[in-house]
């Protein structure tokens, strides 16, 4: 082989080691520019139905609860499909009864829409020392048989309302208690963490038009 060959050779291979750079350099910024354009449009859609959605991920802690099944709770039961969480309880006068209202007929939307397979609809108590298993077992599956409710001690529901950006506290004393809640609901990703929050007012269009921008678009 003559050396002006070589030289040839060595610099088409040069050239073809650029070549495959740039394409590969291209490729990246594209996927990079993809997901930082759609990322404010995802945030933009999610306004509309009164939800904020997180930049970052939160963790959603491991708490030991009992749903009204009477089964044990665990967060890894939290993946594989998008969870909706709200909290409230069974002796509610008002909002709580409004809230599943909502859930039942977002959920029924969902399904005309062949969606509601990849959403669980969650209901976690802050009034444990009346939401027993029992009393869940009997208000949870009237608004929906898939409905699950959740109870257990009041510093696992505490520990986890507050990681879910969720606040509560007993009104008054005696059998006629109240109990003050906060009335977000929490959007948990198939991952298992907690990427958005649905803020009042709540109506069964805003679960239904958040919910599907999330599974079609988001994580």
């Amino acid at each position: 082989m003559s050396e002006g060959l070589a030289v040839r050779q060595k610099k088409a291979v040069r050239l073809t080691v650029g070549i495959l750079v740039a394409v590969i350099a291209s490729i990246i910024v594209a996927i990079v520019l993809k997901f930082a354009t759609m990322q404010p449009d995802l945030k933009a859609e999610l306004e509309r139905s009164h939800t904020l959605y997180f930049e970052t991920p939160r963790l959603v802690p491991d708490v030991a609860l009992t749903k009204h099944t009477g089964e044990p709770f665990s967060v890894d039961q939290l993946k594989g499909q998008w969870d909706l969480i709200n909290f409230g309880y069974t002796y509610c006068p008002d909002i709580c009864p409004t809230n599943m209202a909502d859930m039942k007929q977002a959920r029924a939307q969902l399904e005309a829409q062949g969606l509601a397979d990849q959403v669980r609809f969650w209901m976690v108590t802050v009034d444990p020392a009346r939401d027993t298993v029992e009393q869940l077992s009997q208000y949870v599956p009237y608004y929906h048989p898939e409905f699950i409710g959740l109870t257990g001690s009041l510093d696992d529901i505490t520990t986890l309302a507050t990681q879910l950006s969720a606040v509560f506290y007993q009104e008054g004393s005696g059998e006629g208690y109240t109990v003050a809640h906060s009335d977000n609901y929490a959007l948990i990703d198939p991952q298992g963490h907690f990427v958005a929050l649905m803020r009042p007012p709540h109506k069964p269009s805003h679960i239904v038009d958040a919910l599907s921008v999330l599974i079609t678009q988001g994580s």
